[in-house]
């Protein structure tokens, strides 16, 4: 008998241990997570504040960017932005309310293939990011023009005209901030 009472004891005691053990779905759990994104909303916010407070809206410079296809034909684009990390080529004057397709071009050392790729805008005299892109959110190694640029393809709308800083992310780290003028 007394073997059935530890028995049951030690049931109970195991029983109550693995209730009160943690669920990722516990309240713990869902705390870190709600955490884990302020963390990412303020440090976003950072990079807000920062380029709302530079004083320097002077607009991005453009510099052509020469290829060679796999075909063997040469081609160039004008790109606005930073012929050493990244910039983009589409219809210019930029229009405000349209959206317009546009091709990134990474020129930067690193490997970010496949890495995600987020872009925000903040217009000058703001201090509220606005999501402009739409469409893949990475470079990919396919993308690859060539030997040393890689491709995205996307789409951009800006709500309104004005002085806008492009802020581009890849992997979660501000990595350029382009400015441009939106007609």
């Amino acid at each position: 008998m007394k073997k059935h009472i530890i028995a049951l004891s030690l049931l109970m005691t195991v029983g109550a241990l693995v209730a009160c053990t943690s669920n990722p779905n516990d309240e713990t759990s869902n705390e870190l997570n709600e955490s884990k994104k302020e963390n990412e909303v303020q440090e976003s916010s950072n990079d807000v504040q920062k380029v709302g407070a530079e004083d320097n809206w002077e607009l991005s410079s453009t510099f052509n960017h020469s290829v060679e296809y796999e075909n063997g034909e040469e081609g160039s684009y004008e790109i606005v932005g930073n012929k050493d990390t990244v910039g983009f080529t589409g219809t210019f004057p930029i229009k405000a309310r349209d959206s317009q397709k546009y091709f990134w071009f990474y020129f930067g050392k690193e490997s970010i293939y496949d890495k995600p790729v987020e872009v925000k805008a903040i217009k000058k005299g703001t201090m509220e990011p606005v999501d402009i892109i739409s469409g893949p959110s990475n470079f990919y190694k396919e993308a690859e023009v060539s030997p040393h640029s890689v491709n995205m393809p996307s789409r951009l709308k800006f709500p309104s005209a004005g002085i806008w800083a492009i802020l581009v992310y890849i992997d979660d780290e501000l990595y350029e901030s382009i400015v441009v003028e939106v007609i």
